[in-house]
């Protein structure tokens, strides 16, 4: 194997201009149609094989090896959040949208391991699959199963697959690793109360969805507490609720909309038919009426263990014996990368990315930024860990 390091660290500038490039021209979920062309244009100059527009605005990048062999697939996500940055930065974005969780580094660092390996194609023993995919922040409909159905993993099919995610709460530059589940199912609720407007001095001729409503709001905060085995992990939120045009007129509507998160299968099987119950008993015992739509998005992301295993071989044989973190718990958010993972073995790790002088803001925030010294980290780990799956397998 080449030194790996060595390689990774002579492409580092590149990759920051590629950051800066794709944080300073955002694009939402299935509108990166720039992004997407801008990476296309840069694979085909790192001569690797270039399928654009797979699952609407994915692209796919193809690097044979100089043998036949097994294929590893490592994963990036390339979409923005409709967030006004506030960051400052001689290169933040105006268009009234922001990488705020990271996806432009993410990005960048598949940039500069399809480059760095493309010039090291005599060490590939199998095939490397570069996806940059669409819409991971479009729950319940994000592009990882876009590209999944347009094929990606497919011609040649995709033994193992990988990703990272730049993560401000562990400890930087170090590779936060854990087996089994990582992230939560992410399922969306949508409530609307249907009761019968009056005069707002009149409430005895009229059902007041707004009330409706907020009984509705108060009542779902019991389901975790009364429903969930207090040893599993449970959220439901809503975040919006809409009523109401006038001040003194008692709504007719109300609509709410929020998010289920579970851990447990079991839990989220459970949880659709207890939400829809409790919400329609509510709405028919204050006279009113309630349409629900429960859809379920993604699946928990579960890691495999000795994919995991694998990667914490490659951080420490490339990053040093003190790379890496064991996650003690998993995220209650969630990631579309897990329906990846029912295709091939693989997993995700995060990546430390809150350097000394970042400042402290979360990801989603319109504040948030990340230490650009540590993507030469990430390319690191994503160069070893395909070459040992191909090698090595899981």
């Amino acid at each position: 194997m080449f030194d790996i390091m060595t390689a990774v660290k002579s492409v580092e500038q590149e990759v920051i201009q590629l950051r800066r490039h794709l944080h300073a021209n955002p694009e939402v979920g299935y509108e990166e149609h720039a992004t997407s062309s801008f990476i296309a244009e840069k694979l085909l100059e790192y001569g690797l094989e270039v399928q654009q527009g797979i699952g609407g605005t994915g692209v796919v990048g193809v690097l044979a090896g100089a043998q036949p062999g097994p294929c590893v697939a490592l994963r990036a996500d390339m979409d923005a959040l409709e967030v006004q940055e506030a960051t400052g930065l001689p290169f933040a974005a105006t268009n009234g949208k922001m990488h705020a969780c990271g996806h432009d580094g993410h990005t960048a660092i598949l940039l500069g391991v399809a480059k760095v390996l493309s010039l090291h194609r005599g060490s590939i023993v199998g095939t490397i699959k570069f996806l940059f995919q669409p819409a991971e922040e479009c729950a319940p409909f994000g592009g990882a199963k876009s590209l999944i159905e347009a094929g990606a993993m497919n011609n040649p099919t995709v033994d193992y697959i990988y990703a990272l995610h730049l993560w401000p709460d562990v400890p930087f530059g170090k590779v936060g690793l854990k087996s089994g589940s990582l992230m939560s199912a992410s399922d969306r609720i949508r409530i609307d109360i249907i009761g019968k407007g009056g005069h707002g001095a009149i409430p005895h001729q009229a059902v007041d969805a707004v009330v409706v409503a907020s009984q509705v709001v108060n009542s779902l905060q019991t389901i975790v507490s009364r429903t969930v085995d207090p040893l599993d992990a449970a959220v439901v939120t809503i975040g919006s609720l809409h009523a109401g045009q006038r001040y003194n007129v008692i709504a007719q509507t109300a609509h709410l909309d929020g998010t289920v998160r579970t851990q447990n299968e079991a839990v989220r099987k459970v949880l659709p038919e207890r939400i829809t119950t409790l919400v329609q008993s509510i709405a028919v015992g204050m006279g009113a009426r309630a349409e629900i739509n429960y859809e379920l998005g993604y699946p928990t992301l579960y890691n495999n263990p000795q994919a995991i295993n694998l990667l914490r071989t490659a951080s420490v044989s490339v990053l040093g014996a003190d790379s890496t973190v064991d996650l003690e718990r998993p995220s209650m958010g969630g990631e579309d990368f897990a329906f990846f993972l029912d295709y091939a073995a693989g997993a995700m790790f995060w990546l430390g990315c809150k350097g000394p002088n970042t400042p402290d803001y979360p990801i989603h925030n319109a504040k948030f930024d990340f230490d650009e010294s540590v993507m030469v980290r990430g390319m690191a780990v994503f160069c070893t860990v395909a070459l040992l799956s191909l090698t090595q397998g899981v």
